[in-house]
């Protein structure tokens, strides 16, 4: 167990930079969320003052297209709207003169007039431009003037609301939604770099050949061997759940935390068994620390660790329902949405299991690849 002490001690500077890393993001995210982010979005009201001197088909249909989103006012006293302008009582003006319309229906541009004293109106403009676009291309398809207009009126009457989704469909805005999450990625990342080279040097032929020689036998030797990589492992998780405890006991309940616990730990059983599976794969320490990336960046990008699992492609998902982060991460949005963790406890114990299975299957892998080394 010493020898496995040592070789996990001169990987600690390294694995340093993981906690600070992992921790970092944990932190900083969760300053960025809160819970009382959920709300809709809409576009802001504007008050625009319309002077149509011409009162045509257009520009009736045009003050009506502002009006859909915006308050319109017609019966300004026009002395004091230079006042109003200046004092931001009114946001925007319109002067629709004679010819307007005849002037759009020979594509001339002239017989409107635009007005604003705020330099973030632009998009007002747009929105106008936008309609005359959508007339042309009513009048195009051999609509009349009024057709064309009373179409544009009903297919821009409708609008989506945009909002932040809510429950397993979301993104949860718990601090401690961060931590569950980014341990997806960081406990394969250390696991790799810290046990991985610990197989490697047990593995390596000479030394194999070498300590198969001494007088402690193979039984011992991988026994202590064991014993040292568990340790490690324990230590490394349980420091990782301490530290949560103590800044993020406020987001879960106990049971929600036990829960979050028991998820992880499963999840422990996988990091530890791919990367013992590495170090006696892996011919160097620097491909076991290009792996630990490849592994933890490729599953994380996958299922849903840095990018929202609902805001992924389907064909994402499913390659990620092929990988144990994907399961890890089931149980992660569970914990998140409150008291889904204990009211589908057994979804939650089966999403454990199949990270548990995943962790099994790898270390019967393991077993073979061993067991060709000794025969080789």
């Amino acid at each position: 167990m010493r020898v496995v002490l040592k070789i996990v001690k001169k990987a600690l500077p390294s694995v340093s930079m993981y906690f600070v890393i992992f921790f970092g993001m944990t932190i900083a995210m969760s300053f960025l969320t809160g819970k009382d982010q959920e709300k809709m979005y809409q576009a802001t009201e504007l008050t625009i003052y319309v002077e149509d001197k011409e009162a045509s088909v257009l520009s009736k249909t045009l003050t009506e297209y502002l009006a859909q989103e915006n308050e319109v006012e017609t019966e300004y006293d026009k002395e004091l709207l230079s006042d109003l302008l200046f004092s931001g009582l009114v946001d925007y003006v319109v002067y629709f003169e004679e010819g307007f319309e005849e002037n759009f229906l020979a594509g001339k541009k002239g017989g409107i007039e635009r007005q604003s004293t705020k330099p973030n109106m632009a998009f007002v403009d747009q929105k106008i431009e936008l309609f005359f676009q959508y007339v042309r291309g009513e009048l195009a398809m051999g609509k009349s003037l009024e057709d064309a207009c009373a179409s544009v009126l009903k297919n821009t009457e409708n609008h989506a609301e945009t909002e932040v989704l809510s429950g397993r469909q979301s993104m949860s805005t718990r601090p401690g939604y961060f931590f569950f999450t980014f341990l997806a990625y960081i406990l394969p990342c250390i696991l790799i770099m810290v046990l991985g080279p610990v197989m490697y040097s047990f593995y390596r032929k000479d030394i194999k050949m070498r300590t198969d020689c001494g007088m402690v036998s193979v039984r011992k030797q991988n026994t202590e061997v064991v014993k040292g990589i568990v340790l490690v492992a324990v230590v490394f998780w349980a420091l990782f759940m301490g530290l949560g405890a103590i800044i993020y006991h406020r987001d879960f309940t106990p049971a929600e935390y036990l829960l979050g616990t028991l998820n992880s730990f499963a999840f422990l059983l996988f990091s530890v068994t791919i990367s013992v599976l590495l170090g006696v794969l892996l011919p160097s320490t620097e491909a076991l620390n290009g792996a630990s990336n490849v592994l933890g960046l490729g599953m994380s990008f996958l299922c849903g660790v840095f990018v929202p699992a609902y805001l992924l492609p389907d064909y994402v998902n499913k390659i990620g329902e092929f990988l144990p982060a994907g399961w890890y991460m089931k149980n992660v949005i569970l914990l998140n949405e409150e008291n889904a963790a204990t009211a589908h406890f057994t979804e939650f114990l089966t999403n454990c299991g199949v990270v548990t299975a995943f962790a099994v299957a790898v270390f019967f892998v393991f077993l073979v690849v061993v067991k060709r080394k000794k025969v080789a």
